[in-house]
């Protein structure tokens, strides 16, 4: 028996598997050990999950996350989930989630699209070169914290629409004058940017929006992935902003001579439990 577990954006999601069976599943809160401690996550997981999980014996513990590239925040969500379930447990990225859930054993360039964004170059078995994110201080490219970036240096420099600018300042209770100081003096600014993504997801026909998010989608191609073969490998890719705007990042990548996205899905956790039931031996 094995637990897969992969937590995004917005949410984790957990499934027991058993042979070729999908036992039990539950969702909870997402676990991000840049955030949060060791205590943090345990207490997290052992409030948020039914009981049955804690009763079976899981031969291993799959974790697939972001904001895990240090051994420190490694070793923070593996002690966790080793304090919880007594058993071995091993950590990996967002990113070989996506790959392993969306191309299976075939070779491509898988990517995420959520709150950050990543990329990489899979063989069909694992991630054999990857882009650095770069964080949403150097990069995120193409996700919801760069699109709100964008949007709110455009309402700065008055580049916007006056109506979308002017619902802005409605929606968020903030003025012209005091913008900046709110962004800067956020705890965590990055999701505030995110909630100014989710704003213009509301208005996804405009005509600005959609602009504005193929800008984004360039960026993306330009600066990730464009360092791949692009144009001899399918791509996919995983997370809200490829789902809510599925059909301009297929134009954007048809642009650029890729060839069509091959899947894209909010999370990758459906065809990642059946890539493990279709290799016990991992």
């Amino acid at each position: 028996m094995k637990l897969i577990i992969e937590t995004g954006s917005f949410g984790t999601e957990w499934a027991c598997i058993n042979d070729k069976e999908v036992m039990i599943e539950a969702q909870s809160e997402v676990i991000n050990p840049f955030f949060q401690t060791r205590r943090e996550i345990s207490r997290m997981v052992r409030l948020s999950l039914p009981p049955i999980f804690f009763h079976r014996r899981y031969e291993m513990v799959y974790f697939y996350g972001s904001r895990c590239g240090s051994q420190e925040r490694k070793k923070k969500v593996e002690d966790s989930l080793i304090s919880q379930f007594k058993s071995r447990v091993q950590i990996d990225s967002t990113l070989l989630a996506a790959a392993r859930g969306v191309l299976q054993d075939n070779a491509g360039i898988a990517g995420v699209l959520a709150n950050h964004s990543g990329s990489c170059f899979y063989d069909g078995k694992q991630i054999v070169a990857s882009v650095l994110s770069g964080g949403y201080l150097l990069g995120d490219e193409g996700s919801s914290i760069a699109l709100g970036r964008m949007f709110l240096s455009d309402v700065v420099k008055n580049m916007a629409p006056v109506d979308m600018a002017m619902t802005f300042y409605e929606h968020f209770n903030v003025t012209s004058n005091n913008l900046q100081d709110l962004v800067y003096e956020q705890k965590e600014p990055e999701l505030f940017l995110a909630r100014v993504a989710e704003f213009l997801k509301n208005m996804k026909e405009h005509d600005y929006v959609r602009w504005l998010v193929v800008r984004n989608f360039k960026e993306y191609f330009d600066r990730c992935i464009l360092q791949y073969d692009y144009k001899n490998l399918p791509f996919c890719a995983v997370g809200h902003m490829a789902n809510d705007f599925k059909d301009l990042l297929e134009e954007v990548a048809m642009g650029y001579g890729t060839q069509v996205v091959t899947a894209v899905e909010l999370t990758p956790m459906k065809q990642l439990l059946e890539y493990h039931i279709n290799h016990p031996e991992i």
